[in-house]
């Protein structure tokens, strides 16, 4: 099928062209009916039925000069969520086509580490592939092997753990505001912190990502009152971290402790206790701390037996977010020589959710001026 203008907009650019009549909601699910054909396997539901109804309504009220942050938007709801958060979207005049895989095993739509296997969310990849212009997703910052970033798309949780993933930083802003979940906007001066051990004091982050981070915390200096190295004040506080809460997030630990047995439940609380005193401790002095999004992309080596292949690790980075319940957002900070994007994650203390995302949309903004060819 011939590429057409509406292949490659995100929500915000979508929302547009249909206010000006430029496009439809029609033409916009067949377009994602086009791309769903050959990427059906990053769905565990579709209803294209009910998508077409719904698209079809939209238009009618398009017509009639009605106008809707999501109206009439391709989008989907990731299976990790109840059914109702379809019925969040389909009353915000959202086209839901159906529900997007959670489960890491999908196929990296990003240049070299998709020849080295790397999996990613059914979500991110129907995102990065413009199946729908945004997904309604629990861990959207991403906290397997790939981060939302390195998959070429914005991943953005809040403290509530809502998330979204979106194609940038603009479209994440406009499904917020779409849904009504207004994040009030950052009005004081901004101290930042930059980690490139997260919580582990033997974290190996790679030449590339330690640059990107880099680059990142120079651009930076130039917009906020001040960024700091928060490694040392990391380390002091991660020595006691427990290992299982390393990778589980608050709805495992909650499913933890309705199945350990009682006379452990104090134990597990006390602990549970602790790890988030000493979390909330980790952002002692900042508002903002950026990390890697992962240790960085996959890399090979020769070895005389055959090649061995490193992959990135999210887990030094995502306990920052996932078990402080911080908001947190991916944003891609620039590309290695092989062109895989280099994403870092920004967390947000809650009283600074409201910057989040403008820092993010001022490295966002330095990567269109710098865009890799």
């Amino acid at each position: 099928m011939e590429e057409t203008p509406v292949w490659y907009p995100g929500a915000a650019d979508q929302a547009r062209l249909l206010a000006g009549g430029t496009t439809s909601a029609a033409e916009l699910l067949a377009t994602a009916e086009d791309r769903l054909a050959s990427l059906r396997e990053v769905f565990t539901d579709v209803d294209l039925t009910s998508a077409r109804r719904s698209a079809r309504e939209a238009d009618r009220r398009l017509a009639r000069g009605e106008r809707g942050g999501l109206l009439g938007l391709p989008m989907a709801v990731e299976d990790s969520l109840p059914q109702a958060a379809s019925g969040v979207l389909t009353a915000a005049g959202a086209v839901v086509i159906g529900r997007t895989s959670a489960a890491e095993r999908h196929r990296n739509p990003a240049p070299s580490d998709a020849l080295l296997d790397l999996r990613v969310s059914g979500s991110a990849v129907a995102v990065a592939s413009g199946v729908v212009t945004a997904v309604l997703a629990r861990r959207a910052p991403g906290a397997g092997q790939v981060p939302a970033g390195a998959a070429g798309v914005v991943g953005f949780e809040t403290s509530g753990g809502a998330g979204v993933l979106a194609r940038n930083v603009a479209d994440v802003s406009h499904v917020l505001s779409g849904l009504g979940w207004q994040v009030k906007p950052g009005n004081r001066p901004l101290r930042i912190g930059v980690s490139l051990r997260g919580v582990s004091v033997s974290t190996r982050t790679r030449a590339p990502m330690r640059r990107a981070v880099d680059d990142v915390a120079a651009l930076l200096s130039l917009h906020v009152k001040e960024v700091v190295d928060h490694d040392p004040h990391l380390a002091s506080e991660s020595r006691l971290l427990l290992a299982p809460h390393l990778t589980a997030g608050r709805r495992e630990l909650e499913f933890l402790g309705r199945i350990v047995p009682s006379p452990f439940k104090g134990i597990c609380r006390a602990m549970r206790a602790a790890e988030r005193t000493m979390l909330d401790q980790m952002f002692a002095g900042v508002d903002v701390l950026v990390t890697p999004g992962y240790t960085g992309p996959a890399e090979t080596k020769s070895l005389p037996g055959g090649m061995l292949v490193r992959n990135g690790d999210t887990s030094p980075f995502a306990p920052l977010w996932r078990v402080s319940g911080y908001p947190a957002v991916s944003v891609r900070a620039g590309w290695d020589r092989d062109g895989n994007p280099l994403p870092v994650t920004l967390i947000a203390v809650p009283a600074a959710e409201g910057a989040l995302l403008d820092v993010a949309r001022i490295i966002e903004a330095q990567q269109e001026v710098h865009r890799s060819p």
